[in-house]
């Protein structure tokens, strides 16, 4: 079962920690070397302790890779949960591969003002503000009738009150990540 058929689980922990980082490294690795030919990146969407449980696997790809939703940790455990200070690590010490996206904030955060992803995303925007990239992650499935693109990215706003940062992650790092040229 992929992390989101298994739905008898609490997914903000690793009670639901079973086989799937060990079988999803087989696939990660097949994928990585397709993609690490293309040029290509791949894109992560996991629950929190399973991005936790496959820092290992991404340490050993090839090709850059980013992770969606700021690794999906739960915003109200705050920046201090061991898998979110790996994820820190990993940026500051790391081969410079990984990226790590502000998305789906709705469903790392709590509704309605999402104000307890501020830490978070102030600890990644310290740790490493040329590797972060923002998206609206729109169409909000499931979440439509509860959050709009214009309040999530006035979001960063309060998370980058500097206009460089945000420039850097609204524009300067995804042409880096995407290999965009000036024009």
């Amino acid at each position: 079962k992929t992390a989101y058929e298994i739905v008898d689980c609490d997914w903000s922990s690793d009670v639901c920690s079973s086989d799937l980082a060990e079988n999803w490294s087989k696939r990660i690795e097949r994928i990585d070397a397709r993609c690490a030919e293309l040029g290509w990146h791949v894109d992560f969407l996991n629950p929190g302790w399973l991005t936790e449980e496959l820092f290992p696997v991404f340490a050993r790809m090839r090709c850059s890779f980013t992770i969606a939703h700021m690794g999906m940790f739960l915003a109200k455990d705050g920046p201090g949960q061991r898998g979110f200070q790996k994820m820190l690590d990993v940026l500051r010490h790391g081969d410079g591969r990984m990226w790590i996206k502000f998305t789906g904030i709705y469903r790392m955060a709590t509704l309605p003002a999402m104000a307890d992803a501020l830490p978070m995303a102030r600890a990644l925007i310290e740790a490493a503000p040329d590797r972060l990239i923002w998206g609206s992650d729109y169409p909000h499935l499931s979440f439509s009738d509860k959050v709009g693109s214009i309040q999530l990215f006035n979001l960063l706003a309060d998370w980058a009150p500097d206009e460089i940062t945000r420039t850097r992650i609204l524009r300067d790092n995804p042409a880096r990540l995407f290999g965009f040229r000036d024009r």
